[in-house]
């Protein structure tokens, strides 16, 4: 295989697939570190510190509309609750979902197909 690393400490078997499993679990020789100048090295340092600084930032922002998005469920809730004692018992009720997880996989951007029209519930199938 043209995509493997060959690797002179493993044996050579007769079995393609032993030697492809070999080749892909044990640890490919280690390359030598490539040697900067000082000015390749300082450029190096000040791009690697800026991508983390620009990652630090990205995820603070996120933490930060996490905790608003927390926040304001948290204020809804206790708003439900000071009004109508009911209502709020019966949103935080945790026996009966709305949209089953198996249904889509829950993920940060829209899926291709907007709506499963033929989709059944399985657990409620194999119950009856």
């Amino acid at each position: 295989m043209a995509f493997l690393r060959h690797n002179s400490s493993i044996q050579k078997t007769n079995d393609s697939k032993t030697d492809i499993l070999l080749r892909t679990l044990y640890e490919s020789p280690v390359c030598p570190p490539i040697e900067f100048s000082e000015e390749e090295l300082e450029r190096h340092e000040v791009i690697h510190r800026a991508w983390q600084i620009h990652k630090r930032i990205k995820r603070e922002e996120l933490d930060k509309q996490l905790e608003k998005q927390y926040n304001k469920m948290k204020r809804a809730c206790t708003e439900l609750e000071r009004t109508d004692k009911r209502l709020f018992k019966a949103a935080m009720k945790k026996k009966r979902y709305y949209f089953p997880v198996e249904m889509r996989i829950p993920t940060e951007t829209p899926p291709l197909e907007i709506w499963k029209y033929n989709w059944t519930n399985h657990s409620e199938k194999s119950e009856t």
